[in-house]
């Protein structure tokens, strides 16, 4: 049996975090959550996920100070979705570590087809399992 593709869900809203915790383990994905920034840091040391999916705007740390921490504590080279009631920034103000921005609402559906992409070549060893 391969393993599942493990997601780490960083959102203040808890029942957004609910919605994606749900939709997505109901699409066979292993997830984790965090409900803040700082709390965001400390998961992605321990748990190591296939694919961050980060809220922009949080109060404590926010999804820039994340990326920053993460990149002073060198813990990530893991793929991050932005998901955001914002939109994405053009040219150079965007982080190339982010490879998707996904402006809310967005549904599950459109979540599963972005961690789908960068998980690409990982795709034989991680995948969602069938439900």
């Amino acid at each position: 049996m391969k393993p599942r593709a493990k997601v780490l869900i960083v959102e203040d809203n808890s029942d957004v975090r609910r919605l994606y915790a749900i939709g997505l383990n109901q699409r066979g994905f292993e997830v984790k959550v965090a409900a803040d920034g700082a709390q965001a840091v400390e998961r992605i040391s321990t748990e190591r996920p296939d694919v961050i999916l980060l809220d922009w705007l949080m109060p404590l740390m926010d999804g820039s100070q994340v990326l920053a921490k993460i990149a002073e504590d060198n813990l990530c080279d893991v793929p991050i979705i932005v998901i955001s009631g914002q939109p994405a920034p053009e040219g150079p103000d965007m982080d190339p570590r982010i490879c998707a921005w996904l402006t809310k609402p967005i549904t599950i559906d459109q979540i599963v087809a972005e961690i789908s992409k960068p998980l690409g070549a990982r795709a034989e060893t991680i995948r969602p399992s069938t439900v």
